[in-house]
């Protein structure tokens, strides 16, 4: 499609967005008598404004339709001149800027003075299309060097993902330390007195809560079993696998793998019933022991920290697998021949091969330990008396359990967030400062 036909395409949708508007739907305050209600009202200059603002709109989308079909189907052209391209321009930002202020002033109200309906969503939307459209059209038709036609073409690529992100990832965490510092406690955050600004007061609030070092504690103590633990147990199944030191490789390689496919409530609860009191925990151990008696009491994460072992070495162990088939077992196999031991392979040629893949690995145990949760309440739902509370689980029961606390939930997230990016950082470093960078 030429920039002609961009163009024209973005001015159809111009054209949905002014006549969805304008057809009254639904309700009485849509389409022209909800632009009318504004001078009718007599209720202030704001009002007259916004009136006029949707009036100007309206007069500008019908002026850049009519021109545009003028310019390039009734006088067959092909492109703009320098003026008419200054002409169709300065109706889009009179266009967006009257309707944006519309749209932001409306706002004000209360949805018993004035509701768009059906007819806000046309506008809105055929203005986001219009402008896409249209702002893509001026990518056509020019002459461009290599490298910014490259650069032009990432962009193009790259921003949706970028907007993405930015809507469901960065959007959300940045607004939570926002209500961290504040009192809000739910409903709209536009009502008077919802929204208050308070400082620090809500991490000094979770700084004096001794639940919050007991989740602390046990989110670290998953972070080392998860780091230590798996990562170290993940990489030997790995090499021995690779190595082929052992028979029925691919028997092996499932078996490990499993846990990670099974249900994370099926787990749970399969464990919960192995380490209950009459579970075949207790059995097995009172056939050891007759005089033995099961109690969480003294180290209750103990059976989570195993359950938390077995479950996900097999992704670190597939992780493994992948990185150590593609080392050339020519390299190793001249280490071999020059007299290097197993022991001397695996520190002087493995290691430094799979230093890049130790670090992604390591901040995704760090990561997905500081997020543990559905396994941890399954199982114990952090009991007894809150002793397997982790820093996710404490985050939940504040906001959906009993009096909801959103301030401290905000908190808590915050909390975790810089607790991950410290630890990622020190992983960094420890990695620029002892490991090989993988190629």
């Amino acid at each position: 499609m030429n920039k002609k036909n961009m163009i024209l395409a973005s001015k159809i949708c111009l054209l949905i967005a002014m006549i969805g508007f304008c057809i009254p739907v639904f309700d009485d305050a849509n389409g022209f008598v909800a632009l009318m209600y504004f001078f009718g009202a007599g209720e202030g200059t704001l009002y007259t404004l916004i009136g006029a603002a949707l009036v100007l709109s309206f007069l500008s989308m019908a002026a850049s339709v009519v021109f545009s079909s003028l310019y390039f189907v009734r006088a067959k052209k092909d492109t703009y001149t320098k003026s008419a391209s200054i002409i169709d321009i300065s109706l889009l930002i009179t266009i967006l800027v009257t309707t944006f202020f519309a749209l932001i002033a409306v706002k004000k109200f209360t949805e018993e003075d004035v509701e768009f309906g059906v007819g806000f969503y046309f506008l809105v939307y055929g203005l986001i299309a219009f402008v896409i459209i249209y702002m893509y059209s001026t990518l056509l038709g020019q002459s461009l060097s290599a490298k910014t036609e490259a650069r032009r073409a990432y962009w193009m690529l790259s921003l949706p993902a970028i907007l993405f992100y930015f809507g469901v990832m960065t959007f959300p965490s940045l607004f939570s330390v926002f209500l961290s510092l504040t009192n809000y406690s739910g409903g709209s955050l536009f009502e008077e007195g919802a929204l208050k600004f308070v400082g620090l007061k809500n991490y000094i609030k979770v700084f004096s809560d001794q639940y919050f070092y007991v989740s602390l504690k046990n989110n670290l103590w998953i972070v080392l079993v998860s780091v230590f633990g798996q990562l170290p147990l993940g990489f030997f199944l790995a090499y021995i696998l690779t190595r082929g030191l052992v028979r029925a490789k691919n028997f092996f390689q499932t078996m490990i793998y499993l846990p990670c496919v099974i249900s994370t409530v099926v787990i749970g609860i399969l464990f919960q019933t192995f380490f209950s009191s009459s579970g075949a925990w207790t059995e097995i151990m009172k056939w050891i022991n007759p005089s033995y008696e099961w109690t969480m009491g003294s180290s209750p994460m103990l059976p989570v920290l195993f359950v938390i072992l077995w479950m996900y070495t097999g992704t670190y162990l597939i992780i493994f697998l992948a990185n150590l088939q593609k080392i050339d077992p020519q390299i190793i196999e001249a280490a071999t021949i020059d007299g290097a031991s197993e022991r001397q392979v695996l520190w002087h040629v493995i290691f430094p091969e799979l230093s890049g893949v130790f670090v992604i690995s390591a901040i995704l145990a760090i990561s997905g330990s500081l997020k543990s949760f559905d396994l941890i309440y399954v199982m114990t739902a952090g009991g007894p008396a809150k002793q397997t509370y982790v820093l996710s689980l404490y985050m939940f029961d504040k906001a959906f359990k009993g009096a909801a606390d959103y301030p401290m939930a905000n908190t808590i997230s915050t909390i975790m967030v810089v607790i991950s990016l410290i630890l990622i950082g020190v992983v960094k470093t420890l990695e620029k400062k002892f490991g090989a960078k993988e190629e």
